[in-house]
């Protein structure tokens, strides 16, 4: 099925900003989860259902936002396109495939942006999940748990991006945790404050 769709992406000749949406967005469901988290442990949540319900809200609000933003944008770039190409041809181009693929590409697009956050943060999440069902601790584990994973994310997601620039997967794995580390540190310097 992974073939399949990604076969599709590249008939369409969307596959490059599909990558690109689903990184950017993913970065901001990992980042928005691991700024819950460092902001949590400061406040002293022991809560794992607290953590849980607040992050949930916050990657329906990614989910959207990048569903939404992501169709509006994209349909509105590619009907300016097809508007000039339809003064080229001098043609209303009704029903043509070139029409037809503005709707197309402009869903395929807003999904994979949606999904994107919503996927990663939940994958974040996986802790406090385990931490709700009483599988593990939550102050001593969940928490690291969580940062750990949000950590692994931003490596793996550094590293696919080091790859396809073909250049040294290590500097970009070392820049996505490295705005790992500033939200983290923002995000105590920040609750410091409130505890």
């Amino acid at each position: 099925m992974l073939q399949k769709l990604k076969e599709v992406f590249k008939s369409l000749h969307v596959d490059g900003i599909a990558r690109r949406y689903f990184i950017l967005n993913g970065f901001d469901g990992i980042l928005t989860i691991l700024g819950i988290s460092v902001g949590a442990y400061i406040a002293k949540v022991s809560q794992p259902s607290l953590i849980i319900s607040s992050s949930i809200g916050t990657a329906v609000g990614l989910m959207v936002s990048g569903v939404t933003g992501a169709y509006v944008t994209e349909k509105a770039e590619r009907l300016g396109q097809l508007k000039k190409l339809k003064q080229t041809m001098v043609s209303d181009m009704e029903g043509s495939v070139q029409e037809k693929n503005v709707k197309t590409k402009s869903t395929l697009i807003a999904i994979i942006n949606g999904i994107s956050p919503m996927l990663c943060a939940l994958i974040s999440m996986v802790p406090y999940f385990l931490a709700h069902l009483g599988l593990i601790e939550m102050v001593n584990t969940a928490y690291y748990a969580s940062m750990t994973v949000s950590g692994i994310l931003l490596i793996l997601f550094g590293s696919f991006l080091g790859k396809i620039s073909k250049e040294s997967v290590f500097k970009y794995a070392g820049m996505m945790v490295g705005a790992g580390i500033i939200t983290a540190s923002l995000s105590i310097l920040l609750g410091v404050g409130t505890v």
